[in-house]
């Protein structure tokens, strides 16, 4: 009976080893076969294409044209004739400053000139009459020397005159303050009944409908903008962000490339001039701006999203002749939020994979299936 048992024990046992054997077997299997499946990757065939060529940079408006309107005599501050804010042309009254002292000033002048030239006509007379008289000697030469040079000496007072007199209207005039350019002004600097002198400040003028965008582009590119730029003038696109749905384009182009580079940055400085007819941009405002290269250049290109970074660079995953996976670094010509253009390490009929796959390794076995570019999309 012992050895029955014992012999029903071994068989038990030896039947569940079989049991595990076969199960971790088939386990295996699965797992070769799991293994040996190919990844399913979407990837599109690079070809030179012509994009519109964007590049993007950081700038910061200025005011095309901009005055400080400043007083240029002295008097009480008598009248405003602007609300702030408003758009005045040049030419425009802006401010009276008290002018009766310039006004008297003026009409002592005036007067002054008058009589003087009352004593030139006078002086003139008695050099006609004494003239003849002298030539048929019937007066002294002396006394006609004498008519002469007091005609001269008043012909050259009535000149000193013209000038006084000149420059007290030229005060009386200023005593109107009037806008040097056309523009928006802002508020008044001094509130009327003030006192001020030549030189006090009374309110600002900006010409804010056009205006500039200073940016600083590095050496480089400023070369490749300069190298591959289809205009002379590239147009631009100029964006204000208030917040990531809402954002304000003004459209202008360049005017203005610097002749040399800074010595402490190595940038260029660039301005461009755009278009601000409603007056939503003010001056001093940090913008984003987008400049035109070209669209005559064929160019390898992938999306921004297709590029991954690691110890040497930047690189990109590709599909070759065997179907597995390649890690190709790659050398950018130029790269934006919206496409990387390849300068070395791709070229055409590349089949390079579209998005990130963690999965993926370099000499992965994968089954490709071919899209769209991207950047086209």
């Amino acid at each position: 009976m012992f050895n029955t048992y014992k012999i029903s024990l071994y068989l038990t046992i030896f039947i569940a080893l079989l049991s595990l054997t076969a199960c971790s077997e088939k386990k295996e299997k699965s797992a070769v076969v799991a293994e040996e499946k190919p990844i399913e990757v979407n990837v599109h065939s690079l070809e030179k294409i012509t994009y519109p060529i964007w590049v993007e940079f950081s700038g910061k408006t200025q005011a095309v044209d901009e005055v400080i309107v400043i007083s240029r005599v002295s008097g009480e501050l008598k009248k405003r004739l602007f609300h702030p804010g408003d758009i005045v042309k040049k030419g425009q009254v802006l401010f009276h400053i008290d002018k009766r002292e310039y006004q008297a000033v003026w009409d002592q002048k005036k007067a002054i000139l008058q009589k003087d030239r009352a004593s030139l006509n006078l002086a003139n007379a008695n050099v006609r009459r004494y003239r003849p008289l002298v030539k048929e000697q019937l007066a002294p030469r002396e006394k006609l020397d004498e008519l002469i040079a007091t005609k001269k000496q008043l012909e050259a007072t009535i000149n000193a005159d013209k000038a006084a007199l000149a420059a007290a209207e030229l005060n009386l005039e200023y005593c109107t303050v009037k806008a040097s350019i056309n523009g928006q002004i802002g508020k008044e600097l001094m509130l009327l009944g003030n006192i001020v002198n030549a030189g006090t400040e009374l309110a600002k003028i900006v010409q804010t409908e056009y205006l500039y965008v200073n940016f600083s582009p590095s050496a480089h590119e400023v070369a490749l903008i300069k190298k591959y730029k289809s205009a002379d003038n590239p147009k631009v696109k100029v964006v204000l962000k208030s917040n990531k749905r809402m954002e304000i384009e003004f459209d202008g182009e360049i005017d203005f490339i610097d002749n040399s580079s800074n010595i402490s940055t190595g940038t260029v400085a660039m301005r461009a001039k755009i278009h601000n007819e409603k007056r939503l941009l003010f001056p001093g405002t940090f913008v984003e701006l987008k400049l035109f290269l070209s669209d005559q250049f064929s160019v390898l290109a992938v999306d921004p999203d297709q590029v991954s970074q690691n110890q040497l660079g930047q690189f990109v995953y590709v599909v070759n002749s065997e179907n597995k996976i390649e890690t190709r670094q790659i050398k950018p010509l130029y790269e934006n939020n919206n496409l990387v253009i390849i300068g070395e390490g791709l070229k055409e009929k590349d089949k390079v994979v579209v998005g990130i796959v963690s999965a993926l390794r370099e000499g992965i076995k994968v089954m490709p299936s071919e899209v769209p570019n991207p950047i086209l999309n």
